[in-house]
């Protein structure tokens, strides 16, 4: 991966929550390297780099690919061994009393869930994640809750139901 501009409104995620107006976020290898105003000099070695004016609110941070995010409602399994499989963990009963069951009562309770979906959503938030894929329980999957979408809807969303506790 090479290096990249990309031009927008800026969250620049920082403690003030300042926003940049017409702001420029530099990434080179992957990692952001500089937010700042568009006027600024740019950091030594991208000038020669075309910039993209996404016309948007830019929220650098994290990207949540691959999450079970309902699970991080529980506290972290120390895993015991070293496993040759993944599946092989979950026939452990020390995972099925601190991981499958308490999953499994939450997951046939609907009126935990958005308890639930508030809490991991904060925590997520508050770790710098800025868009993540949603919400299903394997313990019942008629309970889904979708929490994808553009990094603002879901970081104002996020932001909301904090403060709402």
């Amino acid at each position: 991966m090479g290096k990249l501009i990309v031009k927008g409104r800026v969250v620049t995620m920082n403690a003030g929550g300042e926003v940049i107006a017409k702001g420029a976020v530099y990434v080179d290898g992957g990692t952001i390297v500089a937010v700042q105003d568009e006027q600024a000099p740019a950091p030594a070695g991208f000038g020669a780099v075309t910039a993209i004016d996404s016309r948007a609110t830019i929220y650098p941070g994290l990207i949540e690919l691959h999450n079970h995010l309902s699970y991080n409602i529980l506290q972290l399994w120390n895993v015991p061994k070293k496993f040759t499989n993944r599946n092989q963990w979950a026939g452990i009963e020390e995972y099925r009393k601190l991981v499958t069951g308490p999953m499994s009562l939450i997951g046939k309770s609907p009126e935990l869930v958005p308890a639930l979906v508030r809490y991991v959503e904060c925590k997520a938030l508050l770790g710098g994640t800025t868009t993540s894929q949603g919400i299903s329980l394997s313990s019942n999957p008629g309970i889904g809750v979708t929490i994808a979408g553009s990094c603002a809807t879901w970081r104002r969303r996020a932001r909301r139901r904090c403060r709402m506790h």
